[in-house]
C-alpha cells in the first residue's frame, strides 16, 4: 500500500496576466498529480495583489511571511 504525499503551495497570483497564469499553472500542476498518483497538492490562496494594495493599503499583512513559511512552496503569478 502506497501513501500520498501532500504538498502545500502558497498561490499569490497577483495581477493581470499573473491570475491567467496561476490559474492554468494550477490545472497542470493537479493533472500531474493526478496521473502520477504519489502526490497531491493543497493550495492556499492569498489576494497580495496591487489591485487590493490600492483597496487597504498594504501588499501582505505583517504576519504574511509567518504564513508563508506553512507552505512547501510558493506559486507567484505577476505584480504590477
Amino acid at each position: 500500500m502506497s501513501s500520498t504525499q501532500t504538498f502545500k503551495i502558497a498561490s499569490i497570483p497577483g495581477d493581470g496576466i499573473g491570475t491567467e497564469i496561476t490559474e492554468a499553472a494550477i490545472q497542470v500542476l493537479d493533472k500531474l498529480a493526478g496521473v502520477d498518483g504519489s502526490f497531491k497538492f493543497d493550495y492556499t490562496h492569498f489576494d497580495w495583489s496591487s489591485k487590493a494594495y490600492k483597496e487597504r493599503g498594504w501588499y501582505m499583512p505583517p504576519d504574511g511571511m509567518d504564513q508563508l513559511q506553512k507552505h512547501d512552496a510558493i506559486y507567484f503569478g505577476a505584480v504590477g
